[in-house]
């Protein structure tokens, strides 16, 4: 059975197109459960009338206080992640058909590999679209130019390569994860991290979700082949600098969240990055790659090396 958690708010405009893309999936085995994070249009009405039609398959929960952000609606629906896998979904895509079942097969083979109690994370590609879902990029990889072979700990502190719509984790995963502190910059990247110093990131190199951008995304696909958003990126240094420090915030937080149970070759890693911005600028350049805490990409980089 795999659970998905579609967190929802305001989402009138395309969730029935994402449930029905739920319901058309070549893998049936699954429940799906909405949670509602106090919208003020009709998405509960939509929601409903799919849960009429489907009782016990799909659920609404409708929160009755606002969590405040996407990433927190997320992390409150962990406790519904009752199988032995779980899926999350946003309300604004549509999954291809053959999503589920692609990623679970990817998931039956880590486990076989690796053993069903090690914590497992899969993920996938996306096709980016725009949002009448004509495709802008077959592969949001090549759009943002991320390099998924980076995902031990020292490179996901830094830069974040999973994208959350695509991610299927197993209950040894679940078991690990704990209530997030405030400081945690997205649910998927917190969640990339336990699985990477606990566990296995696997990928699957196809897209099984049309990823549609519009003027609601809370995050979106940036176009890093276009040079001016590069140059853009890089001259803005007060962004990169608080992204930075969001990044030295959440390792402190995971740091301090899972301190007894990381190994010491990870402990060593973490407080290794939380030593950058204490060094100054030759310091900190033989320190990134002595650790190897580059993001991936020339221009990524320039930005990690211009802030004082």
């Amino acid at each position: 059975m795999v659970t998905i958690l579609l967190a929802a708010y305001n989402g009138e405009k395309y969730i029935a197109e994402q449930i029905e893309s739920i319901l058309n999936q070549t893998y049936g085995n699954w429940k799906l459960i909405v949670q509602d994070d106090c919208s003020s249009d009709s998405t509960c009405e939509i929601v409903g009338k799919y849960v009429s039609r489907y009782p016990g398959r799909i659920t609404l929960k409708r929160r009755t206080v606002p969590s405040g952000s996407a990433k927190d609606n997320f992390f409150s629906m962990l406790q519904y992640a009752g199988s032995e896998y779980t899926m999350t979904c946003d309300q604004d895509d549509v999954w291809l058909p053959d999503k589920i079942e692609i990623t679970l097969d990817k998931m039956n083979k880590m486990e076989a590999e690796f053993g069903r109690s090690t914590p497992i994370l899969v993920h996938t590609d996306l096709k980016v679209t725009d949002e009448n879902l004509n495709v802008l990029s077959d592969s949001l990889v090549r759009y943002q130019k991320l390099d998924v072979n980076r995902v031990r700990l020292n490179n996901l502190l830094v830069q974040n390569v999973v994208t959350g719509c695509t991610m299927m984790i197993n209950r040894a995963l679940i078991n690990k994860l704990k209530v997030a502190p405030a400081n945690v910059i997205m649910h998927d990247w917190w969640i990339a991290l336990a699985a990477s110093a606990f566990g296995q990131i696997g990928y699957v190199d196809k897209p099984t979700v049309l990823y549609r951008q519009h003027e609601g995304n809370s995050v979106g696909a940036k176009d890093v082949n276009n040079i001016l958003y590069r140059i853009g990126r890089v001259l803005n240094l007060n962004h990169i600098k608080q992204m930075l420090a969001a990044t030295y915030d959440q390792a402190e937080a995971f740091l301090h969240s899972y301190e007894e149970q990381l190994s010491k070759e990870s402990k060593e890693t973490i407080n290794a990055y939380l030593k950058i911005p204490n060094l100054n600028r030759i310091e900190k350049i033989k320190y990134i790659s002595r650790y190897d805490f580059w993001k991936s990409g020339f221009f990524r980089r320039c930005g990690q090396i211009v802030i004082p």
